[in-house]
């Protein structure tokens, strides 16, 4: 079978209420390209059936369901977010697919009854590490209650361990995540690289008039050194450990955070657990933005900021890194994978000292900060490009439904 006669199902794992999710973007910029190659359809779980045709690629929206939603006011947010499954067995069977490729591990039972019909049905599939170091880091605790480290190994380490075993093939984002796929007991001999690209969108300068709209409107100071944050504001990603380092700071500057406030009750705890004033002039809070404003965030910005204790391979990084920012970030997963020596600084994750001296070096640098950034968009150009991503996983499916028919 040629690569042109193959058809592909990528399914999307996700809580339908999450509004951003890296690995979405990720899974939804990798398949648009696969299109382009072989018949492709995109499957993502959300809140209402749907189905629509977004840059030449075909994406049908699958209602999920959720049994605790009626008890979302008395249970914590993450367990009622581990209930929510999708019936995408009709869909795969009317699709006739010869390889489905999943992304995203979240939540986990879901996808273990995803991986689970493609069994039934007979028809392979290979899995994207989207959110593999998060999970395999979030099993283990985080810090979390004994008493709690079973369920979470029950209900979020096992049923991801278990669909990577049984893959196909598991296509890391970067070298890096191999020790960690290794000890999953996944076969080394079924390990591929197909890592992340950019989205040449955060590419586009932005006009001078659509910049100052937004300076205006989040009021960013124009007196001082601005670094952004973007993503969740969850432990993973360690802005726990940026609101620690920010009194440490010698340099006055402002750290803006992007991302959805998912809740106020847990914003006010992360701030009072941190020592954090409510109105600091020290930091910023936009909320939920748009991908427009965050493109003109990149670019109004001086540095860019991710603390991150477990991650993949972020793809705010490349973004920020697209735009020319220095990147100040961790030594986990595979952040050095795209953050090279001379792109920005890299520490041990959940240090707020090193974190503030790494800050205050760029901050009072501004040599220092175009040399990294410039290097930075170089190194993104060079090395992340979906193309090449979707050219490498085409070859992925021929090779894994050769083998199939072989046998």
């Amino acid at each position: 079978m040629t690569a042109t006669k193959l058809r592909v199902g990528a399914v999307v794992i996700t809580p339908p209420t999450f509004k951003a999710s890296g690995g979405v973007s990720a899974a939804i910029q990798l398949t648009e390209r696969i299109a382009k190659q072989i018949d492709s359809a995109l499957l993502l779980m959300a809140e209402d059936n749907g189905e629509t045709v977004e840059n030449g690629l075909r994406i049908i929206r699958q209602k999920a369901a959720n049994p605790l939603l009626p008890l979302r006011r008395l249970l914590p947010r993450q367990v009622v977010t581990l209930a929510w499954r999708a019936n995408i067995k009709p869909w795969l069977r009317e699709g006739r697919f010869d390889v489905v490729h999943f992304h995203n591990p979240h939540p986990p039972g879901a996808l273990k009854a995803a991986a689970q019909a493609c069994k039934d049905l007979k028809i392979p599939y290979v899995i994207s590490t989207h959110g593999f170091i998060e999970f395999n880091e979030f099993s283990q605790g985080f810090g979390a209650p004994a008493w709690q480290k079973p369920l979470l190994e029950l209900l979020v380490r096992r049923p991801v361990v278990h669909v990577a075993q049984n893959a196909a093939r598991v296509l890391m984002l970067s070298p890096q995540e191999e020790p960690v796929l290794s000890g999953m007991g996944v076969d080394p001999r079924n390990l591929r690289v197909v890592s992340n690209g950019v989205d040449p969108y955060f590419t586009i300068p932005v006009s001078e008039a659509e910049r100052q709209r937004l300076v205006a409107r989040f009021a960013l100071p124009t007196d001082r050194p601005l670094m952004l944050y973007v993503g969740n504001h969850t432990a993973n990603k360690g802005l726990d450990v940026l609101l620690r380092a920010l009194p440490l700071m010698r340099e006055k500057a402002v750290a803006v955070v992007a991302g959805a406030i998912r809740s106020q009750k847990e914003h006010a705890q992360l701030l009072a657990d941190n020592g954090m004033p409510a109105g600091s002039e020290t930091i910023l809070f936009t909320d939920f933005i748009t991908r427009e404003e965050l493109r003109a965030l990149y670019q109004s910005v001086h540095l860019f900021v991710f603390p991150s204790r477990a991650d993949t391979l972020p793809l705010v990084i490349l973004e920020a890194m697209a735009s020319g920012l220095p990147v100040v970030s961790t030594l986990i997963g595979g952040i050095p994978f795209e953050v090279s020596a001379d792109t920005g600084i890299l520490m041990k994750p959940g240090d707020p000292t090193a974190l503030a001296s790494a800050l205050d070096r760029l901050c009072a640098d501004l040599p220092l900060r175009k040399a990294l950034g410039d290097a930075g968009r170089a190194r993104v150009t060079q090395l992340f490009n979906w193309e090449r991503s979707a050219e490498q996983a085409v070859a992925i499916y021929e090779d894994v439904v050769s083998n199939k028919t072989s046998q």
